[in-house]
C-alpha cells in the first residue's frame, strides 16, 4: 500500500495553513481581551480595536480555511489520478471487472 499524505489538518497543511490559523487566534484572543479591558474603561478606542482585531481573526481563519480547502482537494485529485495510473492494483482490477 502506497502512503498517502493524511488529512490532519495540522501536521499536513502547508505552513500558510498553520501561520493563518496562528495569526487568526492571536488576533481573535486580543480583541476579546481588548473587548472585556474596554468595558470597565468605557474606551470606546478600546473597543474599536478590539473588535477590529476580532474580525481580522476571523478573516484569517477563513483564509485558512480556503487554503486547507484547496490543499485537500489537490491531495484527492493525486490520490484519483494515482489510481487511475496503468500499472496499479486499483486500475488492473477495475479493468479486469469492466470486460
Amino acid at each position: 500500500m502506497s502512503q498517502q499524505p493524511a488529512f490532519d489538518p495540522w501536521t499536513s497543511g502547508t505552513r500558510a495553513y498553520r501561520v493563518a490559523l496562528i495569526v487568526g487566534m492571536a488576533a481573535t484572543f486580543l480583541g476579546i481581551i481588548a473587548v472585556i479591558a474596554a468595558a470597565p474603561a468605557e474606551s470606546t478606542a478600546l473597543r474599536n480595536a478590539g473588535m477590529g482585531l476580532i474580525g481580522a481573526g476571523i478573516l484569517s481563519h477563513l483564509t485558512g480555511i480556503g487554503l486547507r480547502r484547496r490543499q485537500a482537494a489537490q491531495i484527492l485529485r493525486d490520490r484519483k489520478n494515482q489510481e487511475n495510473q496503468p500499472g496499479t492494483r486499483r486500475s488492473r482490477q477495475g479493468a479486469a471487472g469492466s470486460e
